[in-house]
């Protein structure tokens, strides 16, 4: 009895799955939004290309399903890794109702001078181009890029969020990685190979 007597933020996020089912739920539940609503937030924002309203309406969504689901967590998982693989879950299903359209090639790179010094709009202009770089990408290299790179969570991690194997996840990485920094050579950055560690 004493798991529902502690104060709520000493609670770890397995324990708080657990009073989901108890009549803290609500208590639990503002908890877990606490601690993930900006990060899941953010990892919306990257697949949907910037829209916030919409990454609003799925953050909000997602944890109506974490409440909904909770029944079919298993306790002894990392609660973060079963978060986002229903958020991953939610994008795929998006983007098969929408497809990703390309950005129209005039957009590019290309039509930005080459001779910008390492400046806050050369920056500016490197962060822009690779988001234009990251959200052209494949459904399913898109969601390891943003996860490795901007969630910063492990190749383990992300293979079981998105249900392959490891190699699976860094073949995948790979290739992202490859279209992102071929996207970004017109910047030439001086440690390339270390923008996108795979390992």
């Amino acid at each position: 009895m004493a798991l529902f007597r502690k104060d709520i933020t000493s609670f770890s996020d397995e324990e708080l799955m657990v009073l989901l089912a108890s009549k803290r739920r609500n208590e639990a539940l503002t908890e877990l939004h606490s601690r993930y609503a900006k990060r899941i937030l953010g990892f919306f924002i990257r697949m949907f290309k910037g829209d916030q309203d919409k990454a609003q309406d799925f953050t909000q969504d997602l944890f109506l399903k974490v409440l909904e689901k909770h029944v079919q967590f298993n306790p002894e998982k990392k609660f973060y890794t079963w978060m986002y693989v229903i958020a991953s879950n939610m994008c795929k299903t998006e983007f098969r109702k929408k497809p990703n359209l390309d950005l129209p090639e005039n957009e590019s790179i290309m039509s930005i001078p080459s001779k910008l010094n390492d400046n806050i709009v050369d920056k500016s202009l490197f962060h822009a181009e690779l988001k234009k770089s990251i959200e052209q990408l494949e459904e399913y290299h898109q969601i390891s890029f943003v996860l490795r790179y901007m969630q910063e969570l492990s190749i383990k991690e992300i293979a079981e969020i998105t249900e392959v194997s490891e190699g699976t996840v860094k073949s995948r990485l790979y290739y992202a990685t490859k279209k992102v920094t071929s996207r970004l050579e017109l910047f030439n950055p001086k440690n390339e190979n270390d923008l996108f560690k795979i390992q």
